[in-house]
């Protein structure tokens, strides 16, 4: 048999579902439920440094005053750095504020990338892919 015949008749064969992996990438953040903690709820109090708040506004000024909420990624990752490498309610909901959007935009996009820690995490973070 020929490579291309090879090919094609693999083309044709139909995967077994149990065979179909899901992506890792979709349990590589852990849990994306809230889950309240001490540390880790709306009444723990959280804001920018000076210094951060002259970041945001360089950040925001980046972007069209009617496009703000471009920035959540930014400031998100400002608001973990800032927090020791873990992002709280409470800073998710400051960012909201900011950027004047709902929480739930903000909360999408930090369930949805990986490199946002929704729970504290070690000195050092390993992900294995």
């Amino acid at each position: 048999f020929s490579q291309r015949t090879i090919f094609n008749k693999l083309m044709k064969t139909k995967m077994p579902t149990s065979l179909i992996k899901t992506p890792a990438r979709a349990f590589s953040g852990g849990f994306y439920n809230h889950r309240s903690a001490e540390d880790n709820v709306e009444e723990t109090p959280f804001e920018f440094t000076e210094e951060n708040y002259k970041e945001i506004k360089r950040i925001l000024n980046k972007f069209p005053e009617n496009y703000k909420q471009s920035g959540i990624i930014h400031l998100c990752f400002l608001a973990q750095k800032q927090n020791n490498n873990f992002l709280t309610l409470s800073a998710m909901n400051k960012v909201a504020k900011i950027l004047e959007v709902p929480p739930i935009s903000v909360y999408e996009v930090t369930s949805f990338y990986t490199m946002f820690n929704r729970e504290p995490v070690g000195k050092y973070h390993l992900q294995v892919c």
